[in-house]
């Protein structure tokens, strides 16, 4: 199975894919609310590619902008609610544009 197939990937690959410590994934996990990996039956944690997508994304407003925790989780949280305030009004615009074809 090629690694683009997986579902799941534990702690140590993840580090290894981002180039950061394993260490620093578990830290991040209780200071972002987005970051929520799955655990398996033996507790140990399943990242997803969402999951290594919020990783990358945390390392990027840390490393390239220079923000702090706190900084980056705002910044994330902000995004989040950006794009589901946009899939809201495309779902509304959809809606009136069927009531004026129904006109």
């Amino acid at each position: 199975m090629e690694a683009n197939e997986k579902l799941y990937y534990d702690t140590n690959e993840v580090a290894e894919m981002v180039g950061c410590e394993p260490s620093a994934l578990r830290f991040w996990e209780k200071k972002f609310p987005q970051l929520n990996p799955k655990r398996d039956s033996r507790n140990r944690r399943r990242y997803t590619e969402r999951d290594i997508e919020v990783i990358r994304k945390i390392m990027h407003q840390k490393d390239k902008q220079g923000r702090t925790i706190k900084g980056a989780r705002e910044q994330l949280r902000r995004k989040e609610d950006s794009q589901l305030l946009i899939q809201r009004l495309l779902r509304v615009r959809k809606f009136l544009t069927e009531i004026q074809e129904k006109l």
